[in-house]
């Protein structure tokens, strides 16, 4: 599946969305590395729990896009448990799998991918997603930078409190 994404990636001239509750910094370089060229809108929507917490890896891999991707951006949703990117409003990834290395190579997760006119209501779902979170800013962000893989089956318990 992930050569298949860095693949249709490569082929996005627009806009990138990625959904999901965490992401790691191998994830992002993969994204990163696929970009061509480097201007693409790359929006990341990420989880938040009740108590105002992104987890510290999530935190790393969006400093890393943020570092490194022109037009990134970056919110958060409280309790998002969706996985989906969606690539110039056209092809969409939709699964169970999380975008950290872990979930990508030794879990079993399903992910379909196919053209977004078969799923009529994805993009409104995913625009009412991303217009219902909050901004996360520079300051959130740019003092992580563990670039280690999360590669192990439970979710680290490393958080960060974004909260005011």
């Amino acid at each position: 599946m992930l050569s298949q994404l860095q693949q249709d990636i490569s082929h996005t001239w627009k806009s990138i969305m990625i959904v999901g509750p965490w992401l790691d910094a191998y994830f992002v370089e993969k994204v990163i590395d696929s970009l061509n060229p480097l201007d693409i809108e790359v929006r990341f929507l990420v989880r938040i729990d009740g108590e105002g917490v992104v987890d510290s890896k999530t935190l790393s891999a969006l400093n890393l896009a943020r570092e490194n991707i022109e037009n990134f951006q970056a919110r958060s949703l409280l309790k998002l448990h969706s996985k989906a990117i969606l690539l110039d409003s056209d092809v969409f990834y939709l699964g169970s799998a999380n975008w950290y290395w872990y979930s990508l190579h030794e879990s079993l997760e399903l992910t379909v991918t196919g053209k977004t006119c078969i799923l009529p209501r994805l993009i409104e779902e995913l625009g009412v997603y991303w217009d219902q979170a909050t901004p996360l800013s520079t300051r959130e962000m740019k003092e992580y930078h563990d670039l280690e893989p999360i590669s192990t089956e439970i979710h680290p318990p490393n958080t960060h409190s974004t909260g005011d």
